[in-house]
């Protein structure tokens, strides 16, 4: 992987163990298009962007991902080599743990041996090494991919003719070659290597209230078709992977099994994903409130999958639920949703869903309101006693715009702290959800316990804490055991 002056066998990348494995390689996906445009031989891929973007952990991610050709059912291994001006073997194995295989250069086979401890750093004196590996890949016809880290220090020092020479080797006769390259720019100028390369990506750091994002641009692949340009990253366990773009599909499409419920404990409620519970610190307090922000780009099926994935925990435990949904979604729609998960016994036993169209027919779940707030907040005090009365703990998912459009702020104010306090006697979780700065979402922030925020952003789904304050997450939601899970990627 490294070469350093004691000159010792040099060995490339083969295997990565990652302690999670990728689903797989997709065709739309930004990684699975860079792997392709590799795999084509005689590509130079130039990998830019700011110091601590992520340009050496994307450059082994390709390396790992990269195959070689293939005859009949088998895929041959390429050569892969990792060349480094400015990371040690030590350093290597300290920020990139999973790395625990290589491969010798000379042989061929696999070995499973460490990194050479008390390796010095690749000098910028062997440039003319680094030459002879990339001519030598060339000539041996067979496919490769070398990674120089970075471009900037292999020809740092180096004479005149060395640049030209290695340049050369490097941009010329591609159609010729089986070699394939990616070179990591450090982000000064590289004397227009962006025009030479046949693809250029950049890597770039920002923030997004005062926290960490990581983007991902596509700015050209000669050859290749690019549909989607860019996608936000994560660094998460020294792996680079891509965030999920969002995918608001509901796959049940008919009764499926309960799922299994994530248990509360003594003092906190789970929210029915492990991963949201984490990024709480253990879950939603007991008698606690939470508003949910909503931006506009966030579509109502995410924010009705998020919210059937926390009910349902609640209502698979023996627990209520109490739903006011949102002013574009019926009683009926929800009750059949949330029915899949919970079964049609504990829809009607223990959860209550307001409606107010009073054409539609009763229900034992449905709560038919009238839209004047003496009569329906006596409705409401009645329900909440019969499923404190059934249920070992209750949870109230209310949408505020819907509540503004139906009563109006003044009138609802009111009675919201009564409300408020009595259910948080009750020891019962409230959660709120709002897309729009009313004076009832500023009330129920004033009060609320935790605060999180969901919006798109450049077609990814992410969610992140406000009070209690966290990271950016990536949203995920799967239907592999045939109910709605979800799943958080955190943005380090």
């Amino acid at each position: 992987m490294i070469a350093d002056e004691s000159r010792e066998p040099e060995a490339t990348i083969d295997q990565i163990a990652p302690e999670q494995a990728n689903e797989g390689r997709v065709g739309s996906n930004i990684l699975g298009l860079l792997t392709s445009f590799l795999e084509s031989s005689g590509n130079v891929l130039l990998v830019q962007g700011s110091p601590g973007a992520g340009k050496t952990t994307l450059a082994f991610e390709l390396l790992k991902q990269v195959e070689g050709p293939r005859i009949g059912q088998h895929s041959l291994p390429p050569n892969r080599l990792y060349v480094s001006s400015r990371i040690s073997p030590t350093r290597l194995r300290k920020y990139f743990p999973w790395i625990n295989e290589v491969i010798d250069s000379g042989s061929g086979k696999a070995v499973r041996v460490g990194l050479t401890e008390g390796t010095n750093d690749f000098q910028v004196s062997q440039a003319d090494s680094i030459l002879s590996k990339v001519l030598n890949l060339k000539h041996s016809h067979q496919r490769s991919l070398v990674v120089i880290d970075s471009w900037e220090g292999a020809l740092r020092n180096t004479s005149e003719e060395g640049r030209r020479m290695l340049e050369s080797a490097v941009l010329s006769q591609p159609e010729e070659s089986k070699l394939s390259v990616i070179l990591v720019s450090e982000g000064s100028r590289t004397n227009d290597l962006d025009y030479l390369v046949d693809g250029v990506v950049t890597l770039s750091v920002g923030q997004l209230e005062g926290r960490r994002t990581r983007t991902l641009v596509v700015n050209k692949l000669r050859g290749l078709r690019i549909q989607t340009v860019q996608s936000l990253f994560t660094l998460d366990r020294g792996r680079f992977t891509l965030l999920p773009e969002t995918e608001p599909v509901d796959s049940i499409s008919r009764k499926v099994k309960v799922a299994e419920p994530i248990i509360h404990s003594s003092t906190a409620y789970s929210t029915g994903s492990s991963d949201l519970d984490d990024m709480l610190k253990g879950g939603i307090g007991k008698g606690s409130s939470l508003l949910l922000d909503l931006d506009s780009s966030v579509s109502p099926l995410e924010m009705r999958l998020l919210l059937r994935i926390i009910c349902s925990n609640f209502v698979n435990q023996n627990g209520g639920c109490f739903i006011i949904p949102a002013g574009t979604i019926s009683s009926q729609n929800v009750a059949v949703a949330l029915s899949r998960c919970i079964g049609d016994k504990a829809l009607k036993e223990r959860v209550r869903i307001a409606e107010f169209n009073p054409a539609l027919p009763p229900e034992e779940w449905r709560l038919s309101l009238e839209g004047k707030v003496e009569q329906d907040s006596l409705s409401f005090a009645n329900c909440w006693k019969q499923l404190n009365a059934v249920s070992s703990s209750v949870v109230l998912a209310c949408d505020f715009d819907k509540i503004d459009q139906v009563y109006g702020e003044d009138l609802f104010l009111a009675s919201l702290s009564e409300m408020g306090a009595s259910i948080r006697d009750s020891n019962a979780l409230i959660i709120g959800t709002t897309s729009r700065p009313t004076r009832l979402r500023q009330e129920f922030l004033r009060v609320a316990d935790y605060h999180l925020k969901m919006q798109d952003a450049g077609g990814v789904l992410v969610i992140y804490g406000v009070k209690p304050f966290t990271n950016i997450y990536g949203v995920k939601f799967s239907f592999q055991r045939g109910f709605p899970m979800l799943n958080l990627s955190e943005i380090v």
